[in-house]
């Protein structure tokens, strides 16, 4: 009798530790990480940009739309939240940084917000920029503000602000992630491209307030929603990378 509740005690001591071994090879972290930092950056300051230009910086794909006379002189944003979503060893990753207010999108050197990332090779990357609906108009996801110049006529003060839910998206190649490079994702926001459908008669025509024209969601609806509907295809994307200790770009990519 002895003997046989040793050997049941034995099974039950290599069954535990057999869970306990699975349990901690489930569950083991990456032994190495890198950092990735997100950026939302307007790519130009001015709209007067002819219907075929490209950009010499970006993708030879982007092609702008124009608004003649039109010229924007200031671009704030407060992004509810940047995300990347990709695979990595055949694994969905979804990795998600929150609020980045007041981000000045002229600046040459955007505001960044940081997360830290597992090393290895990421594909089909999309990065998204989340812009959220707010009560608080002093805090609102897009605010452009700029110049409209009818032809042959006076500049009248033009102010856009975007107040709606909406997704930028941008989407990129592969790229490795090692732990001696630390990534930044720029998302480039092509302002001419919010204007694809609008022509300068409607600016010209356009309802204003006090001497602005204001678009709105509740001020020249009518071009507000084209707008809207044109955000979702601004982005493009730019990864860049610096080497770790080094604060030097090692290359960057456009997607």
């Amino acid at each position: 009798m002895r003997a046989f509740k040793t050997g049941i005690f034995a099974a039950m001591v290599l069954t535990l530790t057999g869970l306990a071994a699975c349990k901690k090879s489930g569950n083991s972290p990456s032994s190495k990480t890198a950092q990735l930092s997100f950026q939302l950056q307007a790519d130009n300051a001015t709209s007067n940009l002819s219907a075929s230009t490209t950009s010499g910086n970006l993708s030879t794909n982007s092609t702008f739309q124009r608004i003649p006379g039109l010229t924007f002189t200031s671009a704030v944003a407060n992004i509810s939240s940047f995300k990347l979503e990709a695979k990595r060893n055949g694994v969905e990753i979804e990795v998600t940084s929150k609020n980045l207010s007041n981000v000045d999108l002229f600046a040459i050197d955007p505001t960044v917000i940081s997360v830290t990332l597992d090393t290895g090779v990421y594909r089909e990357i999309e990065i998204k920029v989340e812009l959220q609906h707010t009560a608080d108009t002093s805090v609102l996801p897009l605010k452009l503000k700029g110049t409209f110049t009818p032809n042959g006529g006076t500049a009248i003060p033009v102010e856009f602000d975007f107040n709606s839910d909406a997704i930028i998206k941008a989407e990129a190649e592969n790229i490795n992630i090692n732990s001696t490079i630390n990534f930044v994702a720029l998302v480039h926001l092509h302002l001419n491209k919010l204007q694809a459908g609008i022509t300068a008669t409607e600016l010209a025509n356009a309802t204003q307030t006090n001497g602005v024209i204001v678009i709105s969601p509740t001020s020249n609806s009518g071009i507000y929603n084209k707008v809207l509907a044109n955000i979702g295809n601004c982005g493009e994307n730019e990864f860049k990378e610096h080497h770790k200790g080094g604060g030097d770009d090692d290359g960057e990519g456009h997607h």
